[in-house]
């Protein structure tokens, strides 16, 4: 527990914040106005999902929960896991567009019928990728997509399974949700994955006033169509409040969720509302940033990086496009590309507003219904790879344990965590419990007892006469989990003579590690009339990756030696933003 006990002496100093938005539960042991650290999980997937079903998975939602707990949980293979640590939060986000037919064919249904019978005939068979490609990916692989086959027979009342399913998705929730000790949100997946791109959203609400269906990709192809869904039917005068988180992002390859380029000023306001934050580490890779170009892949952004996507090579076919133009569409939808758009969007638009000013989280995707399973050490099988050998695990090695996202909070409550998120104060680990505090601060910040930052990250600074003549000044507090901090970067973005420039500075490299980290910047380069994004991202001295592990426990890496690796975990966090 040595990164949650480094917090609480790191951070003393910088715990008097501003206060986020009013709760309605009350923690007897959460000092007013003091924020806690604490990790969760928003992506995640148990056997109600049709793809982890398929792969094996046997958790039910509410084991889910359990597991974040503390409790073991028992996995196809017989294996029993048990979370390292405990999480404060999550979400269980399974697939809304399989709802139906994992209801009606699986449990509880059970339905003797034909699309049903030869689905889990296939389960039985273990056919796993026939089922991925011949159920799930017709489902969501188009942009005209089809409802499940046994929703074609008449028989069948798909829309009474889905409503049943999403009452049993918040059931789970509800009953799991602990207020000041665990908080259980609801939530769910739009799978939006035309052509095999992923331009899903997981759909993340702030208390048990949920719409009455939930909105997924089948009836709501389009991502506008969800958010026009969720503003007419999750109001906050209702008690209701929701984000869509995308993810995957790497996969995204381009395509029109992020089309601000295009979209009215009305559509900004309306993405704005609801995208705050961006998912840029999961078990199917990184998705911070790719280099203008193939030969400039260094450090910087080759970290976990995962571009295969066999599902877009099933639907779209070969790519005919030219590899500078398949690389500049992947590059566009990556976290830094996606937060250079926004400036260039504000710069643009009349309304001058930031359609793309993404806060930064992390989590696991995990398939298996074990949310924060992220040690290294622990982890060998990912989606797909449950019931292979260590073997052949070590010629797959392109999949990771997922990461974690950390929130300031006034209290472990789901409006606390909720409105956390919203303001932004979050950022993402690749599965580290790093503590990292980010905010805009004088010079002397690590010097004073009990400082305050004027802006924390997720928020913009404001406007000042002084800023001409004075730059703004960020402070940086780290404090280690259970490897040392090797390295503290600041990442900066800004649009200046109509493009984007972009460069890592580096403030703090220790050889041997450090512990704990404060350190103060003042950017020089400030230009006060160009939009501009800074965030933090702070990076642990070298240790094993799984494959690592594994190979080393299968005494098989001199055979597959690109599984023998060391890798540089780190911490992301949420920008701040200058928008002159």
């Amino acid at each position: 527990m040595r990164g949650r006990k480094a917090v609480c002496c790191l951070v003393s100093a910088g715990c008097l914040l501003m206060a986020g938005i009013g709760t309605a539960d009350t923690c007897p042991d959460a000092p007013p106005g003091e924020k806690q650290l604490l990790w969760g999980d928003l992506h995640v997937h148990t056997a109600h999902s049709l793809d982890a079903w398929a792969f094996g998975a046997i958790a039910t939602p509410r084991e889910a929960y359990a597991y974040a707990r503390g409790e073991p949980l028992r996995l196809l293979t017989g294996e029993v896991k048990t979370i390292d640590r405990p999480l404060d939060f999550m979400a269980v986000t399974d697939h809304a567009e399989t709802w139906d037919q994992m209801y009606l064919c699986t449990d509880p249904g059970y339905a003797d019928q034909p699309y049903c019978n030869n689905l889990r005939a296939l389960h039985r068979e273990r056919a796993s990728r026939e089922i991925f490609n011949d159920y799930l990916l017709p489902v969501v692989g188009s942009l005209d997509p089809q409802p499940a086959g046994v929703c074609e027979d008449e028989a069948f009342d798909c829309p009474q399974a889905r409503k049943k399913a999403w009452q049993r998705v918040q059931n789970a929730a509800n009953s799991a949700n602990d207020p000041c000790n665990f908080t259980a949100l609801i939530g769910y997946e739009w799978t939006g994955s035309p052509g095999g791109r992923h331009w899903h959203r997981n759909v993340i609400f702030r208390s048990a006033e949920v719409p009455e269906q939930a909105y997924d990709f089948v009836r709501f192809p389009e991502v506008q169509q969800l958010w026009h869904q969720l503003d007419t039917n999750c109001r906050a005068s209702d008690g209701c409040n929701v984000l869509t988180i995308p993810h995957n992002i790497n996969w995204a390859d381009g395509g029109r969720t992020f089309a601000v380029e295009t979209e009215t000023a009305e559509a900004w306001a309306v993405r704005a509302r609801f995208e705050r934050l961006a998912e840029i580490f999961q078990e199917k890779g990184a998705s911070e940033c790719l280099p203008e170009r193939p030969s400039e892949l260094g450090e910087d952004c080759n970290f976990n990086l995962l571009m295969h996507n066999s599902a877009k090579e099933r639907l779209s076919g070969p790519d005919k496009s030219s590899p500078a133009e398949a690389w500049a569409r992947a590059r566009s939808t990556y976290y830094r590309s996606l937060l250079a758009r926004g400036l260039a969007a504000y710069q643009a638009g009349a309304s001058r507003v930031n359609p793309l000013m993404l806060g930064a989280i992390g989590s696991t995707d995990t398939h298996f219904g074990t949310p924060g399973r992220v040690m290294e050490v622990d982890y060998d099988r990912g989606i797909s790879t449950l019931l292979l050998t260590d073997e052949e695990q070590l010629g797959n090695t392109s999949y990771n344990p997922g990461g974690l996202v950390a929130v300031w909070a006034e209290q472990n409550t789901r409006a606390g965590v909720f409105d956390a998120l919203h303001r932004r104060e979050a950022y993402a680990t690749s599965g580290p419990r790093i503590s990292l505090r980010f905010g805009v601060a004088d010079g002397g910040y690590c010097d004073v007892e009990r400082a305050a930052m004027a802006v924390v990250m997720g928020g913009s600074i404001p406007a000042s006469p002084a800023l001409a003549s004075d730059p703004p000044w960020f402070a940086i507090q780290a404090g280690m989990d259970q490897a040392k901090l090797a390295r503290v970067e600041v990442i900066k973005g800004e649009y200046r003579n109509g493009q984007v420039h972009e460069r890592v500075v580096q403030l703090a490299d220790y050889p041997d590690g450090q512990a704990d980290v404060c350190l103060t910047w003042q950017d020089a380069d400030f230009q006060p009339q160009a939009p501009t994004y800074w965030y933090v991202r702070v990076l642990e001295v070298p240790t094993p990756r799984w494959s690592k592990f594994l190979c080393e426990r299968a005494k098989l890496c001199e055979k597959y030696p690109q599984a023998d690796l060391m890798q540089t975990e780190r911490a992301w966090s949420s920008p701040i933003w200058w928008l002159p």
